[in-house]
């Protein structure tokens, strides 16, 4: 018999955002990278909707979030974007770019924040205008060379600007 608690339905969104992780799938059937100068890449998840913005890598397992894997937060245009860090259980590189992909602000080795309540503080980014947002694992070789205004590189069929279009299309 399975007794169901008041923290069942987290634990079901959690796991289900965990299986949707753990394979590159972003959009349909396809499987996107994003490249650095150097040419690492990373695998990524695509972050579409209102409620995975919200959402993001909260409650997710340090095992479960793999080194060459990211989530790419996508926006339908440029804006005033800041990121925090409430659930998590692993430090972040966090990225933000402009419609070109361009790093417009970087922040490195952010801390995790396991749990939702303060104290202590949960951290918060600082503004950057950008239109996407990379959340990579800290200490990641994807992004320990990473510099403002480096240019990335979206790997897929169909570009990035394309789902930006189509996510503005559906909302």
């Amino acid at each position: 018999m399975t007794t169901i608690t008041h923290s069942t339905p987290k634990l079901i969104k959690n796991l289900v955002f965990a299986l949707a992780l753990s394979c590159p799938l972003a959009w349909g059937n396809e499987i996107y990278q994003i490249k650095n100068p150097s040419g690492a890449s990373v695998n990524l998840s695509l972050a579409l909707t209102k409620e995975q913005h919200t959402h993001g890598l909260s409650g997710l397992k340090t095992k479960d979030f793999k080194i060459n894997e990211g989530m790419l937060f996508v926006n339908t245009e440029m804006g005033p974007r800041r990121f925090w860090m409430p659930d998590t259980y692993f430090n972040l590189d966090i990225i933000f770019l402009d419609k070109d992909l361009k790093i417009v602000g970087i922040e490195k080795n952010v801390p995790a924040h396991p749990g939702n309540s303060e104290p202590p503080t949960i951290y918060k980014t600082e503004t950057y205008n950008a239109q996407y947002v990379l959340e990579t694992k800290s200490g990641a070789s994807f992004s320990k060379k990473l510099k403002i205004n480096d240019q990335l590189k979206f790997i897929g069929s169909n570009s990035i600007s394309e789902i930006a279009l189509r996510t503005r299309q559906q909302r």
